[in-house]
């Protein structure tokens, strides 16, 4: 006979976090596990908000949200908790920007864009 084995659950995503004050989302994606290609968006120059929660199922991962204007935020996913982020980037020089997410096939995220 086999002993059994309980996995304690994952920890759950949070819903993705209220928009920053006068802010309007310009990308928002829930429930998602590994890398995305999220598109190419048209911003304006100026503060550019990017809201993250992440957390990896198989102990810490690691995730890098990329605007193809420049930016890059990478973050640790840990395994035990959902990690959550925001993040200002406060001149933005706006245009079409390409956005993805590299990340692990056990990380699992949500991510908000706003403007």
């Amino acid at each position: 006979m086999r002993p059994s084995v309980t996995a304690a659950p994952a920890p759950t995503l949070a819903a993705l976090p209220d928009p920053a004050t006068s802010a309007r989302p310009v990308v928002a994606v829930t429930a998602t596990r590994g890398p995305a290609t999220l598109g190419t968006v048209e911003l304006h120059p100026g503060q550019l908000w990017i809201s993250l929660d992440c957390v990896a199922d198989d102990g810490p991962g690691q995730l890098a949200v990329i605007l193809e204007s420049g930016s890059r935020m990478d973050i640790d996913c840990p395994g035990d908790e959902v990690y959550l982020t925001r993040n200002l980037d406060q001149d933005h020089p706006g245009g079409p920007t390409g956005i993805r997410v590299e990340a692990g096939p056990d990380v699992r995220w949500n991510l908000l864009i706003e403007q």
